[in-house]
C-alpha cells in the first residue's frame, strides 16, 4: 500500500494555541486580505486571526507580474479570489510559530 499523507486535524481558529505549534491543522476562516508581495493572507474568525503562508501554493512572481502582458495582469488566470473580502477558506499545513510576526503563522495548502 502506498504511503499515505498525515491526516490534517480539524480545527476551530478560535481554538488554536501555543500547544499546536508543530501540528498539521486544517482550518477555516473568511480571508481579511492577502498580500501578494509576501502571499500571506490573513485567516479571521470572529475576533481571532491566523497569519497564513501560501507561497507554497501560489507564485508570487506569477501575481505581480505584469510586464509580460503589457502592464495587465495574465488573462488566463482569475485574480477576483485575491479581492474578494470574507470569503470562506479552508487551509491545511503545519502550524508555526513566527518569532519576526510575533505570531502564529500556518504554512498551507488552500482548499
Amino acid at each position: 500500500m502506498p504511503n499515505q499523507p498525515e491526516p490534517a486535524t480539524v480545527m476551530m481558529l478560535d481554538c488554536i494555541t501555543d500547544d499546536d505549534v508543530g501540528r498539521k491543522l486544517r482550518v477555516a476562516g473568511r480571508m481579511l486580505t492577502y498580500d501578494p508581495s509576501t502571499a500571506l493572507v490573513l485567516l479571521s474568525l470572529s475576533s481571532y486571526g491566523l497569519l497564513v503562508d501560501v507561497s507554497l501554493v501560489i507564485d508570487p512572481d506569477a501575481v505581480l507580474s505584469t510586464v509580460k502582458w503589457g502592464g495587465t495582469l495574465d488573462p488566463s488566470v482569475d485574480y477576483n479570489w485575491m479581492r474578494e473580502r470574507k470569503a470562506w477558506v479552508w487551509v491545511i499545513g503545519w502550524l508555526e510559530k513566527s518569532e519576526v510576526l510575533h505570531s502564529l503563522v500556518l504554512h498551507a495548502n488552500i482548499l
